[in-house]
Formats: structure tokens, sequence, C-alpha cells
């Protein structure tokens, strides 16, 4: 195909009715005008000819923005995030700049980890999407900000306050636009992980839950995760899961030994 240059300097375009083809990107020719005088062609003494040479491409092309595609294939080799996560962060550009503005935010020296990454993109894609949906809102006018954000993992991380206690602080949060450490110490949201403080939790959920007992020392060891759920629920979701599992299992192989 000839070159836009070659086709101005040898005379102009073609007099003919052109089409565009979707798949291959370019414009193929339909149909020539015979009698072009009819349609009164005439040169627009407005336009002259506009030579785009390659080093204005080249300039253009350099002040080009990063693209989503470009954007989600740095993620996913940067950050090792799934093609899903990468994909759904940079479906809208406040999306991937709230996203971006958290890690950057983190502090620490160096890169953000993968996993600090991936816990952002759980957070961003789950509990805070869902809460600015309920709003018809985004990311550009989300109530939780990105230092809000970080400081929310980083009570996760520090064992100050467990996920689902972070849930309700993100809630509160998101309403308020208050700091998440500020809720927690105004709440009392810390974590149980004393076994004192959580083994009349452990009692309370064996002795009422008689059903559920039976059926592990029957064998079914899925049943755990129903009196998991029931000290946590007594707890109201401070007591430390893994400090749960294990005292509930001591608790649940010592009546299996006494049988």
């Amino acid at each position: 195909a000839s070159s836009p240059v070659a086709i101005f300097t040898s005379g102009g375009p073609p007099r003919e009715t052109r089409g565009w083809l979707e798949e291959a990107s370019r414009t193929v020719a339909q149909r020539s005008k015979e009698e072009a005088h009819d349609y009164r062609y005439f040169p627009e003494p407005d336009l002259p000819p506009l030579l785009i040479g390659a080093a204005w491409v080249e300039e253009l092309r350099a002040g080009l923005p990063e693209l989503a595609p470009q954007r989600s294939a740095r993620y996913q080799q940067d950050w090792g995030l799934p093609e899903y996560d990468a994909r759904l962060l940079t479906a809208a550009k406040p999306t991937a700049d709230f996203f971006e503005a958290v890690l950057q935010g983190r502090g620490a020296s160096g890169p953000p980890p993968p996993e600090f990454a991936k816990q952002v993109s759980n957070w961003m894609l789950g509990d805070l999407l869902r809460l600015l949906n309920l709003q018809n809102r985004d990311f550009s006018d989300s109530p939780v900000a990105p230092p809000h954000l970080v400081e929310l993992i980083g009570l996760v991380d520090a064992g100050t306050i467990s996920s689902t206690m972070a849930k309700a602080v993100l809630e509160e949060t998101f309403e308020t636009g208050a700091a998440p450490a500020q809720i927690v110490a105004q709440r009392g949201y810390t974590q149980l992980s004393d076994a004192g403080a959580v083994a009349p939790a452990i009692r309370q959920a064996i002795d009422g839950n008689p059903k559920a007992v039976a059926d592990y020392l029957n064998g079914k060891e899925n049943a755990t995760k129903f009196l998991v759920g029931q000290v946590m629920k007594l707890t109201r979701g401070q007591a430390k899961p893994e400090l749960v599992n294990r005292l509930l299992l001591e608790s649940l192989e010592e009546r299996k030994a006494a049988q």
C-alpha cells in the first residue's frame, strides 16, 4: 500500500469511495467515481499538504500516557498479580491510580512485595468496591483514601485486628472518613491473642453445640469450621483465628481421648 506522503506528493488520493476493515484496521477501495466532475471536486485552499515525519510521530508516541494493556502487563510482571486482578484494576484510570497510590503510600524502602500488592487488590476489588457500588461511586470519589487502606492492612498484618474486624473498620472509615487506627482505639477493636481470654468462648461453643462436637468425634473433621465460627461470633470476631483453631482442636481431642 502507498504511504500517505507518496499519495499526496503524486497528485492526491484517487477519487473513490473507501470502506473501513475493522479486523485489519485499514481502508479499502470500494468504488471509483467515473464521472468525477459531477461531484464538483476542487482543491481546498485552506488545507495545504501536511507532511508527517517519523521524528514527530515518535515524539507524539513518547508523550502518550501508559495505556491500560501496558499497565495491566506491568502489574503482572512487577507485582505478580493474576491477570484477572490486573485487568480489573486497569479497567478504569481512577482504579489504577488508587491502586498505585496505596502501593506508594506503604512508606517502606524498596518496591512493595507481591504479597502486599495482592492484599491491596483483594481489599479494593472486594469489600471497598462493594461499598462504592452501593453508593454509585468510583475510586476517584472514595471516602476511604489510599492512606486509610495502607493503615488498615498494616493493622491486620501486625495482628492488632483480625480480617473480620478489619471489614467492620473499613465500613466505618467509609461512612465517617475516620482513620482505621482511630476507630480501632475508640471501639476497643483489639484481637484476643491470650489463651485465657479465648478459653471461655471455646468451652461455650463446645457445650452449646453437642451435634457439631459429636460429628467431629465421629470423624467429620469439617465440623470444626462451624465451631470456629461460633467462637468468633461469641468473641465478636476479636479472637485470633489461629489461636481459636489450636485451642478448639485441643479441647476436642481431649474429649475424644476421654471416650
